[in-house]
């Protein structure tokens, strides 16, 4: 079976563990899961670029129809920018930080959203995501040798994001509205049945503002964290950094000698992170009744 895998670790200021993290994830694919070294594709830091990511990915999609097991995991910085398409109703989109992100900018959501449609429907995309996406970069004085993967809004993209929310939140009643007038002069139903009607245009607006979404039947996103918290840098074991989600969940793994479900996963890296004083709440994303399925199976 073909497996492969797409690391991604980019220590910028002030992370340090990000290479550690798909440096420990490369050992765990190959240990565990059978992977081969020429298999995996591993960008650490300056190697990490826009480019490099992105040639990455059409590299991880190749292989034709046949059954796969793939992997993409990303450590290092998240960021939030003003949503400029409209299809997001907090007014902003959900970034990574590449090496040259200054000069080239963010991969948003919605791009990285297109690559993900790439993948065929009988692989397993397994999403690992050890950033955040809002929140604060600076450490807290109580967390010493603890920062969030998280750059800051500027001013003018909080300003935009709140103009962005606006606008969808105005143009969403707008549809809402013209939809309802079909329903005037007719004798309304009961406020149960009103209210569903209510529901139902609200997601009519979605679908007709943003198209139905191809979602492949395996994909499965591991995130750090939910949207607004933040994901932890900081010294483990050893004196060494790592992202506290990524280290925790490689432990959980390797405890279970790699026979562990997406559910059982998740649910002990939540109470693992608490109980390690980490204040985060790990997520996971996935085709209902998939989560039962063993962690990177086919």
């Amino acid at each position: 079976m073909l497996k492969k895998a797409l690391l991604a670790g980019i220590n910028e200021k002030p992370l340090r563990g990000c290479g550690n993290d798909v440096k420990a994830m490369q050992e765990l694919l190959v240990d565990l899961y059978g992977f081969q070294t020429n298999d995996i594709r591993l960008l650490a830091d300056s190697e990490a670029t826009t480019k490099a990511i992105i040639d990455g990915f059409d590299w991880l999609a190749q292989g034709g129809s046949e059954q796969a097991v793939r992997v993409f995991h990303y450590a290092g910085h998240g960021h939030s920018i003003p949503d400029e398409s409209g299809d997001e109703s907090d007014g902003k989109d959900e970034a990574v930080a590449p090496y040259d992100h200054h000069a080239c900018g963010y991969l948003i959501d919605d791009k990285l959203g297109e690559i993900y449609d790439r993948f065929g429907a009988n692989s397993n995309l397994t999403l690992i995501m050890d950033s955040c996406h809002s929140g604060t970069s600076q450490r807290g004085p109580e967390e010493d040798d603890v920062y969030y993967r998280f750059i800051p809004n500027t001013y003018e993209e909080r300003e935009a994001i709140a103009a962005a929310r606006r606008k969808f939140l105005q143009e969403q009643m707008q549809f809402v509205k013209s939809s309802m007038k079909t329903m005037r002069g007719s004798k309304r139903g009961p406020d149960e049945e009103f209210e569903k009607e209510f529901t139902a245009m609200v997601e009519k607006f979605e679908k007709h503002r943003f198209g139905d979404h191809r979602v492949a039947e395996n994909n499965i996103l591991l995130a750090a964290c939910e949207d607004d918290q933040q994901a932890a840098d900081a010294k483990m074991k050893g004196g060494v950094f790592h992202g506290a989600f990524t280290y925790f969940l490689i432990k959980l793994v390797r405890e279970a000698e790699g026979k562990i479900s997406y559910q059982e996963l998740v649910k002990n890296l939540g109470k693992m992170l608490y109980e390690h004083s980490f204040k985060q709440v790990p997520q996971l994303s996935c085709k209902e009744g998939r989560e039962n399925a063993d962690f990177l199976s086919a």
